[in-house]
């Protein structure tokens, strides 16, 4: 391409666009928001009045019109099907996280994605937070050594997350039969949904750092409707590897990693992610005993994801990360499932 922005149209205009999706491409500087669409009219024209853009709820008149890209922000189940569609309509797509329900799917759709010479770039955010590139950075390099022990976790806020969200999201527009349907389907199938949504950020992020790496041991504790998920790993390059999902802790969100290698040390806090803050980073190099603490300005890592994906397709440069990418952090969260079920104690297989 030969142009300064990407034409990007939006499929979904519930949650997650509103609160992320829209602001970002609204920010981003070389991303133009040429549509939205969404079958609840009451979502999409609303959107559309909202933003100054031609709202469709029809799919085919969506992806019929003048659009470069496509950025799904959908219920996952969705996400193979409309990604297909869009690519089968010419459309470079940015698909949020998981790319797909299970390992299986996201493989048709690689094999549907390589037929087109287009380009899927799979949402995962944290990748574009300053703080974690930082980090990735300093470890790809060498800086710290030879790795030899990690640990990564994230722990969503249960009765916080409600006044936190409130205070951080614009105002909503709510088509509430949607919202009620989406939550029941949630409920129905908590255990599944929680370490999709969640694990696949911590199990993403764990290979932008540490590379690939197989999970030898998992288990799951349930009280309620929180769960927590524990396992070790290890990494391609013999470094060992702890991790932790909980959804929910009855505290404040915390997230983050520990990194130690031969020549130093990275930590790292990760702040909830709407907050649009960097990570804090610290990095210790065990040669002159310091430590480097880099302050960001530019740390929506929202935005940075929607600049990163249209400056890659308007050069004609490899998106990351890719659905091959969102294939791997699905076969680890079905790794970790299959292990956890083999480690739940018998009177509750039983149960």
């Amino acid at each position: 391409m030969t142009k300064d922005k990407l034409k990007l149209g939006v499929v979904g205009c519930g949650r997650i666009a509103q609160a992320a999706h829209f602001p970002a491409v609204q920010k981003a500087k070389n991303v133009e928001l040429a549509a939205v669409f969404d079958p609840s009219a009451l979502l999409a024209k609303g959107a559309g009045m909202q933003l100054g853009v031609p709202a469709y709820t029809e799919q085919q008149e969506f992806l019929n019109a003048d659009l470069d890209a496509v950025l799904i922000a959908i219920p996952d189940r969705f996400h193979v099907p409309v990604s297909i569609a869009a690519l089968q309509a010419g459309k470079h797509v940015l698909v949020e996280k998981p790319v797909a329900v299970t390992a299986s799917e996201a493989e048709t759709l690689i094999d549907v994605l390589g037929k087109t010479g287009l380009q899927l770039q799979v949402g995962s955010m944290k990748r574009f937070d300053p703080g974690i590139a930082r980090a990735q950075q300093v470890i790809a390099a060498g800086d710290i050594g030879r790795m030899l022990s990690a640990r990564c976790w994230y722990r969503v806020m249960s009765e916080l997350r409600p006044p936190v969200e409130a205070t951080l999201f614009p105002a909503m527009l709510v088509d509430q039969d949607v919202r009620s349907r989406e939550t029941a389907l949630k409920a129905a199938n908590r255990k599944t949904h929680l370490l999709a949504t969640h694990g696949i950020h911590t199990f993403d992020l764990m290979r932008f750092l540490l590379g690939d790496f197989a999970v030898s041991a998992a288990t799951m504790a349930v009280d309620g409707a929180d769960h927590s998920w524990h396992g070790i790993a290890t990494t391609e390059g013999g470094a060992a590897a702890s991790f932790e999902v909980t959804a929910s802790v009855h505290a404040e969100w915390t997230e983050g990693f520990q990194v130690y290698g031969s020549k130093g040390h990275i930590s790292a806090e990760i702040p909830f992610p709407f907050s649009r803050a960097a990570s804090k980073v610290r990095i210790f190099r065990a040669e002159n005993s310091s430590y480097e603490e880099p302050i960001f300005g530019d740390t929506d890592a929202y935005k940075l994801q929607v600049e990163a994906f249209a400056a890659a397709i308007l050069n004609g440069q490899p998106v990351q990360p890719t659905a091959l990418d969102g294939l791997k952090a699905l076969e680890i969260v079905e790794s970790v499932n299959l292990l956890a079920a083999r480690a739940e104690p018998d009177h509750r297989k039983s149960a």
